[in-house]
């Protein structure tokens, strides 16, 4: 296996122990999965579910709440938590570019989720330049993205954000 076939090996076998971390130090955890901001599946840990199509939903709900909450004045996206009838859906930024997302049974502690997570986020986070390059490896590069590519600060990145279209009122 080449350097960084090994590399890549690595990587993935520290994520896929941070998603058995998320799972076994919180009560309620079905799965959870790692993806980059533009929808590529990085690793999951979903039995039963479409993880591919999990990854694409939960970047387009990530670019939804990142642009949101900068137009909302709030910062910078960090999470945000659904919650359905039958369980929760939480989404938690991870670097410039990756998607941590877990999802919860009706009995999640969603308290102590956030609590157990954020520490897990950040070392996943420590990865996710590596999640770029892999994604780039497979021809999903974020730098085609409409917004840029990785969330973050518009002027850290060099490009600013499009506005968003402004409804006008009639005119008699």
């Amino acid at each position: 296996m080449p350097a960084s076939g090994k590399a890549k090996a690595a990587t993935a076998e520290r994520i896929g122990a941070e998603l058995e971390l998320i799972r076994r130090n919180v009560a309620g955890v079905l799965g959870s999965i790692i993806a980059t901001s533009d929808g590529f599946l990085v690793a999951h840990d979903i039995p039963d579910l479409e993880p591919t199509q999990i990854a694409a939903l939960v970047a387009t709900m990530q670019a939804v709440a990142l642009r949101t909450t900068l137009a909302a004045g709030c910062g910078q996206f960090r999470e945000v938590v659904t919650r359905g009838s039958d369980g929760y859906l939480a989404v938690y930024a991870a670097g410039r570019s990756a998607i941590v997302a877990v999802i919860g049974s009706g009995r999640l502690n969603v308290a102590m989720l956030n609590f157990q997570a954020r520490r897990i986020i950040d070392r996943i986070a420590e990865y996710s330049a590596d999640f770029e390059r892999w994604a780039s490896e497979q021809g999903t590069s974020a730098q085609g993205r409409a917004d840029g590519g990785a969330p973050g600060k518009p002027q850290e990145r060099g490009d600013a954000l499009r506005p968003l279209p402004v409804r006008r009122p009639r005119t008699p």
